[in-house]
């Protein structure tokens, strides 16, 4: 019976060991796309042609949402989106 109590506590061990890693792989992903978005849409606010910028920022909006679902704070959804590049207008 020991042995099957340690089994499976080192399968539940891993198993909870490899949602953790997923969800910052998600987070991590989830962050450089908040990054990506928010400089599409500083590129689309920029241009006057373009009719993208709100498409953009609901990829922002849907983006920060997913890595908050996966543990990110808004101090780190904030500085991904200060981490875009900034057009000069």
């Amino acid at each position: 019976m020991s042995r099957t109590v340690t089994v499976t506590g080192d399968f539940e061990t891993a198993a909870r060991a490899a949602v953790a890693a997923a969800a910052l792989r998600v987070r991590e992903h989830a962050l450089r796309q908040v990054t990506a978005y928010t400089a599409r849409a500083e590129q689309a606010a920029a241009d006057p042609e373009s009719s993208t910028e709100a498409a953009h920022r609901d990829g922002v909006a849907y983006w920060a949402c997913t890595a908050r679902e996966n543990g990110a704070t808004e101090e780190q959804i904030t500085a991904a989106e200060q981490a875009a590049p900034r057009l000069v207008r």
